[in-house]
Order: C-alpha cells, then structure tokens, then sequence
C-alpha cells in the first residue's frame, strides 16, 4: 500500500484548504513515486521527517551521469531499485531524471513534510550543493 491514512488525510486537508485540482494531482503523484522509491530504495516507507541522508540519496539516485555509469554500474540508482520503480510502473525514462523534475519531487516533500507539522532539512547547503 502506497499511500497511507495519514497520507490520505494529508491530502484531505490539501483540498480543504483549497488547493488547485492541478497541484493537488501533481503532489499526489510525487508522493506516490517518493512513496515508491522510499520502499525499493530502503525498504521502508517514507519517514516524516526525512533525514538529509535520505534526501542526498534520493539526489544521486536521480540526478546522475551517464558517462561514468558506463564504468561504474554502481553510479546512481541501484538497477534493483531501477527495477522495482519500473515493474510498478513509477519509472520509466532511461537515465537520469531531468534537475527540474527532481525539485519539483524535492518541493512536493518539502511541502508534504510541512502539512505534517514537522521541519525539514530541504534547504541544507548539502541539499543544495548536490543539485
């Protein structure tokens, strides 16, 4: 199960509070793939608040280069975890994800993590360094 209760409440209370239709579909896709990726990446669910550790990790699971994977199998995303997110169907580009795309990812949990009433590490000088 992807999206938990409190998941679920969380976006409740997104569309309590009047969130476009847009953002509220955007933000439950990003947390469906976060979600996702959290489970083939650690085996556990998504923690709240997320540790910058796991953040940095998300970072290099998605924003890598294709020119040292060809030397290094082991640069950037596991091919376990990359086979996981594609049997599920989350993954589906070859390489790695598009700068924007993981920040808009980065934006959805920090938002999320704020509904949940707790601070995060989103805007650690390590954070923003590996992007």
């Amino acid at each position: 199960e992807l999206l938990t209760d409190q998941d679920i409440e969380t976006l409740r209370h997104l569309v309590n509070e009047g969130m476009g239709a847009n953002t509220l579909r955007a933000l439950t896709s990003d947390l469906a793939y976060l979600q996702a990726w959290s489970l083939a990446a650690t085996g556990a669910s998504l923690p709240w608040p997320a540790p910058e550790a796991l953040l940095l990790k998300f970072v290099a699971h998605h924003l890598w280069d294709p020119e040292k994977r060809i030397s290094d199998l082991d640069h950037g995303m596991p091919q376990n975890v990359d086979r996981l997110l594609r049997e599920q169907g989350f993954l589906k580009s070859i390489g790695p994800h598009a700068p924007d795309t993981v920040r808009r990812r980065l934006a959805s949990w920090s938002t999320l993590t704020k509904w949940r009433g707790h601070q995060g590490v989103f805007s650690s000088p390590a954070l923003k360094q590996a992007i």
